[in-house]
């Protein structure tokens, strides 16, 4: 075991290197005559601007002072790169308030909501997916954003963030640096996250009931707490799912390459962190502040390395904003829940797998994880599934949808990936019109 955790470290040493190498190095044969890339096709031959751009942009910068460097980053960074949620609405006229409700379980969630008291109908609670935040339903134009749509369309709109990531990372007893911080998974988001913020939403304008719109884990979190938590399905009024992740068994994204380590929790912890994953104040999001402006087609893939994108559906200028604010954090053993998801093939949901018979029997009564019993999720439910999604498949997104109870219409978009649903230019015709007629049913 020692032997295979050693070759797995080497060769994620290696591929980390060789990707390091090629953002941050002048290799010369990449964009000399005999350039390597022309040997390689079409594929790579846009990497010749990016490495071409990067040497440019080194030595525009090297020379200057600080003051003249600071003037030049700030004519070049687009300054949403630097907002957070509740300055990307205000920064559009809007009013927007902050609210913190609590957890059974003690955390201390951030929400945003952009005000609308003369509102049409319920509430709209927006939820996030994996890895995001409420930002993402931000970061497009004010014409192109979700949220900015519902609150132009008459809705008072509530932008919620699960545990762990940058606006929820407050605990009443645990600070972020603590373990017990981290041990969670969408199925805690489910148990609390969801019913506290749908609770204190229902609390706060007095109605009886909220809209609910989840992307990706957005989706997964409120399955969860629908089959969790008794009585709380009277309190949704419409659950809309923007690729809904409840079964990912076929995922194509590379996020699928966990799946072979998937069952050994001590070598997944010891590889990726027994706390957070990814965190949004880490290198990858000050590369992506200084690099981005100058390399939007690199940071593109980087970006949508597991979510996937179509150039043709997104702004390719706003590129530098949505990596600023993604990653924005998650638990290593979320992510470790995720690789679960893709490797049960038995068409089922099923609790975080703590790896060992005695820790599932600790915590479930049971040496194996519970399955979720789709049966009892009766709120009604609208769904887009998209034909070029890699993380949830057609295949995938269909099954899920004929194991539920009440599905009132599907909604199938061939030309979409995963993260178009939240980014695509296009997004505003082609899924939130329907989201409007849907809310306004």
């Amino acid at each position: 075991m020692n032997g295979l955790k050693l070759i797995l470290l080497v060769l994620l040493t290696v591929v980390f290197a060789w990707i390091f190498s090629l953002v941050f190095c002048r290799v010369e044969y990449y964009t000399g005559e005999n350039s390597l890339v022309d040997g390689l096709g079409s594929d790579f031959q846009q990497y010749d601007d990016i490495f071409k751009n990067i040497y440019t942009f080194e030595n525009k910068i090297k020379h200057f002072t600080a003051a003249e460097t600071l003037k030049f980053v700030s004519e070049k960074l687009d300054p949403e790169m630097f907002m957070n949620a509740t300055q990307l609405i205000t920064s559009k006229g809007l009013p927007c308030e902050e609210h913190f409700p609590h957890t059974e379980d003690g955390f201390i969630l951030g929400m945003q909501r952009i005000p609308h008291h003369s509102s049409k109908g319920p509430p709209v609670l927006l939820m996030h997916g994996l890895l995001s935040s409420s930002d993402c339903f931000l970061t497009n134009l004010i014409n192109e954003s979700l949220a900015y749509i519902l609150h132009n369309a008459g809705f008072d709109v509530w932008l919620g963030n699960v545990r762990g990531n940058v606006y929820s990372k407050k605990h009443e007893y645990y600070s972020p640096d603590e373990l017990k911080f981290w041990a969670w998974s969408f199925d805690e988001m489910g148990q609390y996250d969801i019913p506290a913020m749908v609770e204190y939403i229902i609390n706060t304008t007095g109605h009886p009931k909220i809209n609910y719109i989840g992307h990706s884990q957005g989706a997964t979190s409120m399955l969860a707490a629908g089959m969790h938590k008794k009585g709380f399905n009277a309190k949704i009024n419409k659950f809309i799912a923007l690729a809904p992740a409840g079964l990912v068994p076929n995922m194509k994204s590379p996020m699928h390459y966990l799946t072979y380590i998937a069952g050994n929790i001590k070598m997944l912890y010891s590889l990726f962190g027994d706390g957070e994953f990814l965190p949004h104040t880490g290198w990858l999001s000050a590369v992506a502040k200084i690099i981005c402006p100058e390399t939007e087609k690199l940071c593109e893939n980087v970006l949508f390395l597991f979510g996937g994108a179509d150039a043709a559906n997104i702004n390719i200028t706003r590129v530098p904003v949505y990596t600023a604010h993604n990653p924005a954090g998650t638990s290593t053993q979320n992510m470790i829940h995720w690789a679960q998801m893709v490797k049960n093939k038995h068409n089922n949901m099923l609790h975080y797998d703590y790896g060992y018979w005695y820790l599932n029997l600790k915590h479930y009564h049971s040496i194996y994880p519970p399955v979720y019993d789709f049966s009892e999720f009766d709120i009604s439910m609208y769904a887009f599934c998209g034909g070029s999604d890699t993380l949830v498949v057609p295949n995938d997104c269909a099954k899920l949808l004929s194991l539920l109870p009440d599905i009132k219409h599907s909604y199938f978009i061939p030309e979409y990936t995963h993260l178009d649903f939240i980014w695509a230019v296009n997004a505003a015709i082609t899924v939130y019109k329907t989201v409007l007629d849907i809310l306004l049913l």
